[in-house]
C-alpha cells in the first residue's frame, strides 16, 4: 500500500504496488467505516494479497488478507517519516508498468524499518533506499571519475578528510578542471561517497554500513544531499513526505 484517498462518504480509492503488475489504483468500497471488512488492508504500509475486479474505471477490492501489517511503523514518527517517503518514491512511477525488483526493494525496506529499534538504523534503511532507487532507475552515481572527462579522481585509502566536487544534474563526481565549469555542483565528503558506493552494492541495510566508515555528522550530511539532490535532478516529485521527514530527523 502506497497511499490512500477519501472518495465518496464512505469508500478509498488505494494506490497499490504489486509484484505482477506495477503500480496500480483499486476502489476499496465501504473501507472508511471501522467495522468494513475491508477497513484494515487500507491501511497505510500493509502488505497483503488483494482480490481485484475489473470496474469502469478502476480495480475494485473484492477480498484482501493481510500479510503483514507493518504495526510499528505507524507507532514511531520517524519509521512513520521514512516509510512514508520510501512510498511517495515509488508512487513516483507511472502505472501498469511491471517492476518486480522495485516491488522487492519496498517490500524489505518496509519490513526493516518496521523491525528496527534504531533512528540511526534507520536512516541506514532510508538511505539504502534512496541509493538502490537511483541505481534500479539507472541513475547510479558515476564515482571515482570524473563523470565529464573520465579522468580518474584519486583519493588515498586513509583520507577521510577530503572533498570531492559531484554534480548531481551530470551525474556524479567531477575533477578539479571539469568543476570548475559546474555551477551547480556540490562537495560531498570521501566518507560520504564511499558510503554511497556500499549502499548500492549492499545486498540488504546494515547498520554496520555507518558504522564502519566511521561517518561524521557532516559526512553524513553530504550523503543525504547528494542523494536527495540527484533524486531532484532526475525526478519530477513534488515532495510531500520528504518536508516531514526533514522535520523528523532536524527535531
Amino acid at each position: 500500500m502506497l497511499r490512500t484517498r477519501a472518495i465518496g462518504e464512505k469508500d478509498r480509492v488505494l494506490v497499490l504496488l504489486t509484484q505482477e503488475y506495477g503500480k496500480l489504483s483499486a476502489s476499496a468500497r465501504g473501507s472508511r467505516n471501522p467495522k468494513s471488512k475491508l477497513a484494515p488492508v487500507s491501511q497505510p504500509f500493509t502488505l497483503a494479497n488483494f482480490l481485484l475486479a475489473r470496474g469502469r474505471s478502476l480495480q475494485i477490492v473484492s477480498q484482501a488478507v493481510i500479510e503483514d501489517a507493518h504495526i510499528y511503523l505507524a507507532k514511531d514518527l520517524v519509521k512513520t517519516a521514512w516509510a512514508s517517503y520510501v512510498c511517495e518514491l515509488c508512487d513516483a512511477l507511472p502505472e501498469d508498468l511491471p517492476d518486480p525488483e522495485l516491488f522487492e526493494l519496498l517490500m524489505v525496506t518496509l519490513h526493516a524499518l518496521n523491525n528496527t529499534q534504531s533512528n540511526s538504523h534507520a536512516e541506514v534503511i532510508g538511505r539504502w533506499f534512496e541509493a538502490k532507487y537511483l541505481a534500479h532507475l539507472g541513475y547510479a552515481p558515476v564515482l571515482g571519475k570524473c563523470t565529464v572527462c573520465g579522468a580518474k579522481i584519486a583519493i588515498a585509502a586513509d583520507d577521510t578528510e577530503s572533498s570531492i566536487a559531484f554534480s548531481p544534474s551530470l551525474g556524479g563526481t567531477l575533477c578539479r578542471t571539469c568543476a570548475a565549469g559546474d555551477t551547480r555542483k556540490l562537495y560531498a565528503k570521501v566518507q560520504a561517497l564511499r558510503a554511497l558506493r556500499h549502499l548500492e552494492n549492499a545486498p540488504a541495510p546494515l547498520e554496520e554500513i555507518f558504522e564502519r566508515l566511521e561517518l561524521t555528522q557532516q559526512a553524513k550530511a553530504d550523503l543525504r544531499d547528494v542523494l536527495l539532490q540527484s533524486l531532484n535532478a532526475h525526478l519530477s516529485i513534488k515532495w510531500k513526505s520528504r518536508a516531514f521527514l526533514d522535520e523528523i530527523l532536524a527535531g
